[in-house]
């Protein structure tokens, strides 16, 4: 993808549960600049894939930014955020409205002001399908909104559990890079506890089994994206690591009760 500023969404439809007023992505480019501290009407949401920054409000705060980490600012509070001069990073952003953003600030999933690191990371190819997906309907507006809020409530938790909580280690190392395998020994060795010990206590404390966990967030990850953007079956499969479209078929219709085709018309 060439390197630039592309804007995915503006003005989107108005729904019972808000709108997105824009959607874009910066790409290995300096974002746009900003003459000072600026406001916004929504909540504004920043996710830095790579590259570094820093984030400035009107209170004085001031935090750097990095990969992976998440930025939220509520309506109506001056700040700004972005690069040094001359600097690139690689960015998704959006700025939402409407009681969905508000209950989810309410309840502490959009939690203050400013960057923070989430325990599970955010896949930016799903976010980047969620924010471009396309609003045929006002039904499809609302969908794309539960989405986006779907990712907030996966990367809620704090980035890094505490040393004595191995299973909330493994939850995050389970559900990051979902295209790609996974060897539950070298999860077992990175959070420090014998293989055999970890598959029974993450099973009695998280009530699945460490495989059923990883493949259930990527079945409901897929869920999301046939409800939220054109992607065919097989893009989906593929971005959610699944071997093929049948097997992937399969394994949804035993999860869902329908085939993903079925399930996208549904939810249309």
């Amino acid at each position: 993808m060439a390197p630039g500023i592309r804007i995915l969404r503006t003005d989107g439809r108005r729904t019972r549960l808000g709108r997105l007023l824009l959607a874009g992505e910066v790409v290995d480019a300096e974002p746009a600049p900003s003459r000072g501290l600026r406001t916004a009407p929504g909540w504004v949401l920043s996710h830095v894939v790579e590259g570094s920054g820093t984030y400035r409000d009107g209170d004085g705060r001031v935090e750097a930014i990095g990969p992976g980490m998440v930025t939220a600012v509520a309506p109506g509070v001056p700040h700004m955020y972005g690069t040094p001069p001359g600097g690139r990073w690689t960015e998704l952003f959006a700025i939402v409205t409407g009681p969905l953003a508000d209950m989810l600030a309410a309840v502490g999933v959009l939690n203050g002001n400013g960057p923070r690191s989430p325990r599970t990371p955010l896949p930016a190819p799903a976010l980047r399908a969620v924010l471009g997906a396309a609003q045929p309907s006002t039904a499809a507006a609302e969908h794309q909104l539960l989405a986006l809020a779907d990712l907030l409530i996966d990367t809620n938790a704090p980035a890094s559990p505490s040393p004595g909580d191995p299973i909330a280690a493994a939850e995050a190392l389970l559900t990051a890079d979902l295209h790609t395998r996974v060897d539950l020994r070298e999860v077992a060795a990175a959070v420090g506890m014998p293989y055999d010990t970890f598959r029974r206590r993450f099973t009695a404390e998280v009530g699945q089994a460490p495989l059923a966990y990883r493949n259930a967030h990527r079945l409901r990850g897929a869920a999301t994206l046939l409800r939220t953007t054109t992607m065919t079956v097989r893009q989906i499969a593929r971005l959610c690591g699944f071997e093929d479209e049948f097997h992937f078929s399969r394994r949804f219709r035993a999860r869902f009760g329908v085939p993903p085709g079925a399930y996208r018309r549904g939810a249309g």
